[in-house]
């Protein structure tokens, strides 16, 4: 497999699995850091990362100007989720700990963060670093518990 191939399938999988939170990104991530060469693995990461920041970008965007057309349960967790967003004093910290531990869960946050407004610039930079530590992470244990196997 070449590299375009790595990060075209990573990009692809991670956007799939960023819109729809029941579709385990980070099991894809290590299952492919299984089967890549490890020149490929930084590849994967960078892929993955931009994937899932591209759908929570997305994501981001129709919390920020489409929630009218959301069902009513639907905008009243939505409205729960950003009076926790609202409270917290540094939103880039809490975009980049979600990004980076799933704590709180990153969909949620980035769904509140659209509905609050918060600028879409830090909101982007945090998600971008803290999902591509969260995947180097993996990938990185992967490779290393292969190469000790």
């Amino acid at each position: 497999m070449d590299a375009g191939m790595a990060l075209a399938g990573a990009i692809g999988f991670c956007i799939v699995g960023g819109l729809l939170p029941w579709v385990n990104t980070e099991a894809a991530v290590v299952a492919a850091a299984l089967l890549l060469p490890p020149p490929l693995v930084p590849v994967l990461v960078v892929g993955a990362a931009l994937g899932q920041v591209t759908a929570k970008g997305t994501l981001y965007g129709v919390a920020r100007w489409a929630p009218r057309g959301l069902p009513q349960k639907a905008r009243a967790g939505l409205e729960r989720a950003s009076g926790l967003v609202r409270r917290r004093r540094s939103l880039t910290l809490t975009v980049l700990a979600s990004s980076t531990v799933g704590v709180p869960p990153f969909y949620l946050v980035t769904l509140a963060c659209g509905t609050v407004a918060v600028p879409f610039g830090p909101f982007l930079t945090a998600a971008l670093v803290g999902t591509a530590v969260r995947y180097a992470v993996l990938s990185l244990a992967t490779v290393l518990v292969r190469g000790a196997a």
